[in-house]
């Protein structure tokens, strides 16, 4: 026993003791989710959610130093939410994510081109469609004869 005639490792007077086993297991499950929630993992953003849900305001120290039975439990798991961020990260990138720059922009420039010269093409082959149905609109001849002409064309 010590001076103050309590056990060992049991706390005797102070503040209430906030930051809990049961409390570390419910923000473990939180700092879990965040990835899925698709909310950046950081000790700040964790400090907030904590502050916001539980009604408590711990700082990054107490956060990542305080340890039940030998383990550091929210450190862990904000450690296993960075890995599983990452790993999000790395399987949404786009397929050109590695590409330089330079590269991207003569893709887009080449692409960009072959659109114009599809779109002139549709404007030259639609307007020589207008032509001809305006002619025929504005011929009084019987259809027969306008495939004659069309054939002999």
């Amino acid at each position: 026993m010590n001076s103050t005639n309590a056990p060992k490792g049991v706390r005797k007077g102070g503040r209430k003791e906030t930051l809990t086993l049961e409390v570390a297991k419910k923000i473990v499950e939180m700092v879990r989710l965040l990835p899925d929630a698709e909310v950046p993992v950081t000790w700040k953003n964790i400090e907030a959610h904590v502050k916001k849900k539980f009604r408590i305001a711990p700082k990054r120290n107490a956060l990542s130093t305080k340890a039940w039975g030998g383990r550091r439990l929210i450190r862990e798991a904000y450690e296993e939410a960075c890995e599983v961020e990452r790993r999000m990260q790395r399987q949404s990138s786009s397929k050109y994510a590695d590409s330089s720059r330079a590269v991207l922009r003569a893709r887009i420039m080449e692409l960009e081109a072959k659109i114009l010269s599809l779109q002139t093409e549709l404007n030259a082959t639609r307007e020589r469609q207008y032509d001809e149905l305006s002619v025929l609109w504005t011929r009084n001849t019987p259809l027969s004869r306008l495939l004659d002409d069309t054939i002999e064309k």
